[in-house]
């Protein structure tokens, strides 16, 4: 079997490998990346705390609601003519303003309490927008960065792949099935020579049945590392 091709393909696809690797462990690709997370995390925080918020909302408007009505009431008490009531009369309003002061009393500090959680949450709610905001200009400025690499980098790559394309036409369609999916597997190089009785790949020592199965098939996989080891 002729390994001269598959060679010389994965030769020309070193190189391209060389610049997608370059590419992808670019500083500004690394920090686009890191801000599109930190962009989602904070568009999911707004959306929960607009919620919390809209509960909170609906909580104090409620308690407000309640607070008021129990104002009414005192007042319609007040307004009264208290002279021309009896003493029993008397007693009652008294015994129900009472509960109501008291229930007046409870329903100021839920009240409070209810506000406070509200100004701590839209507070946050703030706060997160401003990272949003600035996670989205960062995003932004690295990504200009490393959209003007790869458009320096673009033409070399359009013209390794067009010569990989006309390559692929003198390589055995098993053996470029092969190496293709060792590419996927980001086994690099796919194809390897044998290093004196080494896998040239990840240096493992073969047996002498396994160097003689090389040099007789011409090449064998390689059961380490499943690289294609071969004799030539």
């Amino acid at each position: 079997m002729d390994f001269k091709n598959v060679l010389e393909y994965q030769k020309k696809d070193g190189e391209l490998i060389k610049i997608e690797r370059e590419l992808n462990s670019h500083q500004s690709r690394k920090i686009s990346s890191e801000m599109i997370s930190v962009v989602k995390k904070a568009q999911e925080r707004s959306a929960q705390l607009e919620n919390h918020a809209g509960a909170l909302s609906k909580d104090f408007e409620a308690l407000q609601k309640a607070y008021n009505e129990n104002v009414a009431q005192i007042e319609k008490f007040v307004s009264k003519d208290l002279e021309a009531l009896s003493q029993k009369d008397l007693e009652s309003i008294s015994e129900a303003c009472n509960a109501i002061l008291n229930n007046m009393n409870i329903l100021e500090k839920k009240l409070f309490s209810a506000a406070e959680n509200l100004n701590i949450t839209l507070n946050e709610f703030e706060k997160t927008k401003k990272q949003y905001g600035a996670a989205r200009a960062k995003y932004g400025e690295h990504k200009q960065i490393y959209d003007a690499l790869f458009k320096q980098k673009e033409p070399e790559i359009k013209a390794i792949k067009a010569e990989l394309a006309k390559l692929e036409g003198g390589i055995e369609p098993k053996l470029l099935a092969k190496y293709k999916q060792l590419r996927a597997d980001k086994l690099f190089p796919a194809f390897v020579r044998l290093n004196d009785k080494s896998c040239g790949g990840c240096r493992m020592e073969l047996s002498a049945a396994e160097i003689e199965k090389v040099k007789t098939n011409g090449y064998m996989e390689c059961d380490n590392c499943h690289r294609i080891i071969i004799s030539q």
